[in-house]
């Protein structure tokens, strides 16, 4: 037979007038649903406040009922003797809880102790979730009671019927208690069974009274706004529904972070969105920039974006990395990017494939200096000793130029230059080629999207719901407000407004509908950026398993495996290089044993002796066999300790390699 309450019928928004409420208690032989049974059934089902019906019955356990239950209920033996059994009253209660909604103080208890009866006799289940009046009462009346005891309780709402550790008059008493709970929580905004369900799940207390600031919003996409009692704005969200969203902040987020801001929190703001979710990310990301709201993470981060830079009206121009973009200098801009680390990879990876000059020194036509490394290296091109006269560095620069239009050959050269550091067994240099590649690449595509996106001028397009967008300059109108035109390059202030746009133009399909310029990007370069983004997408989802396998001690001088290309993320970049530089130039340290090496760096032992044993950067000993691996890059005073211990010159080192 299958209990059907009202979750299965009717949505979590019904008012709470409309719902139907069994409250039911239980005596039992003992506190396991699995060993112990039911002694005692009582039931009384509400609605609107008024009491519809009740349910009351003895039931024989068939075992035998021990005394400290007789004591506190007073059922014994003789009591339940000639009374039915389980399986005979469960037809009845199954019909009488059908329809409603299953309530109990300590809910978990009865409800669990049903569900354990039903299934022993291949009843279903009664669904949750069980409304537990005990929960609620920690929601809505503390701290002005001491405890949630049921005694306590019907005191503090002066029930006519009071406690009395047998089913009905418990259940007649949790059902006055469960009607003065509701009274107060329709005060604090729990007026549907959505509402009571959550308040009932809810962890936190001391916050809740305010969840009644959330009772004008309404049940619409939007973005909704905290402020304080100041009237500054403390964060900035958004949400398919802007009522439930903001109260789910009451329900048990224990986020030290949620809970700071919901005792800041003086009131809540709502904005409709008809636009859908472009138009609540657009809406979000401005009142962000206007606010810059304390709790929003991203509310100051366009400070640290920036941008590369080249200043084609000087003589020998360099590649420069800034904070700012201005519209009518006539200077070339990529980015922006999140941050200055990655706009110096994109700087590098330009530098990698073009010899442009990297010193600081401001530089005329006839200016001339000492040249630095790079010139020796055949990395710069040397403008400063009269190498390259304007003209050949101008041909160099504009070639620069041409490849962040059209950057097939740069992404070719780039990547070549990946894998050819590979293919060398120079790992580290490899992830960071990669890693300069990837930052190089990402810049390049938004770049091509923003180009006709921030010059289409009037742009309407159709969104997947056949709603009509209207963009003016790259800025989404919302309402019957203008937008403030997005210039080109994009001001780091509306970075994170168009980076919402781009996100969800290109996580949804659209149609143009009118334009003034028709949206396109260049032919040239297109596909090799598509094919090399997915083919960068495809290493990271890659782990591969490159376990250290038995292997005997070489010489130093052979090559040093660190890491692998494709597992160059950015917080391992650092930690990485320190190993590999620490493994270049601390060699031949013989005599040392593991132990002195784990003591100075902390290392993890193992023994070399079974396939399988994964590290990432493995060394052995080669008197002990012993293999170790050490966790941190050792700091100056370990190297300088472990040579003082070692007593002998760095001209021999043993490795093991690292094999497939």
């Amino acid at each position: 037979m299958l209990v059907e309450p009202i979750q299965a019928t009717l949505e979590m928004g019904v008012p709470l007038s409309e719902v139907t409420f069994c409250v039911v208690d239980l005596e039992t032989t003992g506190g396991s649903p699995t060993d112990s049974r039911i002694t005692e059934i009582g039931a009384v089902k509400l609605r609107g406040g008024q009491r519809i019906g009740t349910f009351s019955s003895l039931v024989n356990p068939q075992v035998a009922i021990p005394p400290y239950i007789t004591h506190l209920t007073g059922i014994d033996d003789f009591l339940v003797t000639g009374e039915p059994p389980i399986e005979e009253v469960l037809p009845s209660l199954v019909e009488f809880l059908r329809g409603s909604v299953f309530v109990a103080h300590n809910a978990r208890f009865d409800h669990s102790f049903l569900n354990a009866a039903l299934g022993r006799f291949d009843y279903d289940p009664v669904p949750g979730p069980a409304v537990c009046t005990a929960r609620l009462a920690r929601r809505i009346v503390w701290p002005d009671v001491p405890n949630v005891r049921l005694q306590t309780l019907a005191n503090y709402f002066r029930t006519r019927v009071k406690p009395a550790h047998r089913a009905l008059a418990d259940a007649e008493a949790t059902a006055e208690v469960l009607d003065g709970l509701l009274d107060l929580g329709g005060r604090l905004g729990i007026l549907s069974l959505g509402d009571l369900h959550e308040a009932v799940r809810a962890r936190g207390r001391p916050h809740f009274g305010k969840i009644r600031m959330a009772d004008d919003l309404p049940r619409a996409p939007g973005v909704y706004a905290f402020r304080g009692r100041d009237g500054r704005v403390l964060y900035v969200g958004k949400s398919k529904d802007l009522r439930a969203r903001v109260k789910s902040y009451f329900y048990g987020d224990e986020r030290k972070k949620v809970n700071d801001l919901l005792a800041e929190a003086h009131r809540v703001e709502g904005v409709e969105c008809p636009g859908g979710e472009l138009e609540a990310l657009v809406v979000e990301a401005r009142l962000i920039r206007r606010h810059e709201p304390r709790y929003n993470r991203h509310g100051k981060s366009w400070r640290r974006y920036a941008y590369l830079k080249i200043d084609t009206s000087e003589a020998f121009p360099r590649i420069k990395v800034v904070r700012r973009a201005s519209v009518d200098d006539g200077h070339v801009y990529l980015g922006p990017f999140t941050n200055g680390g990655r706009a110096h990879l994109a700087k590098e990876a330009l530098e990698e494939v073009f010899p442009i000059r990297r010193c600081t020194r401001a530089m005329g036509a006839r200016t001339r200096f000492a040249p630095c490394a790079l010139a020796g290296m055949g990395r710069c091109a040397a403008p400063c000793d009269a190498r390259v006269d304007p003209e050949r560095y101008g041909e160099l620069v504009r070639e620069l130029l041409s490849s962040l239009y059209a950057p097939g050959g740069l992404l070719a050269a780039l990547e070549s230059r990946m894998a050819a550091l590979a293919a060398a067994e120079r790992y580290e240099e490899a992830a960071l080629v990669r890693d300069r590649l990837r930052v190089l690449a990402e810049a390049l595509r938004r770049a091509r999207q923003d180009a006709w996106l921030l010059g289409a001028g009037r742009l309407t397009v159709a969104g997947p719901d056949g709603r009509p967008l209207r963009f003016e300059d790259g800025g989404l109108v919302t309402g019957n407000a203008t937008p403030e035109p997005i210039p080109h390059p994009c001001p780091r202030e509306r970075a994170d407004e168009l980076a919402a746009v781009r996100s969800w133009l290109a996580r949804n399909p659209v149609t143009v509908l009118s334009c003034d310029e028709p949206p396109a990007e260049p032919v040239e370069g297109g596909a090799e950026l598509h094919h090399l983004l997915a083919r960068l997408r495809a290493w990271d989802r890659e782990k591969p398993s490159r376990p250290l396998k038995p292997a005997t001690c070489q010489p130093a001088g052979s090559p040093t495996r660190v890491g692998d290309p494709r597992q160059g993320h950015a917080r391992r970049t650092r930690r990485r290089r320190r190993m590999a530089e620490f493994m270049d130039v601390h060699r031949g340290m013989e005599g040392i044993t593991p132990e002195l090496l784990a003591e100075a760096h902390n290392a993890d032992l193992a023994i070399q002796g079974e396939e399988g044993v994964d590290f990432k950067h493995a060394w052995a000993d080669p008197a002990s066999g012993l293999v170790f691996c050490l966790s941190e890059a050792p700091d100056a005073g370990a190297v300088k300790r472990i040579h003082e211990r070692a007593g002998h010159p760095t001209d021999e080192v043993y490795e093991v390699p690292l094999q497939a």
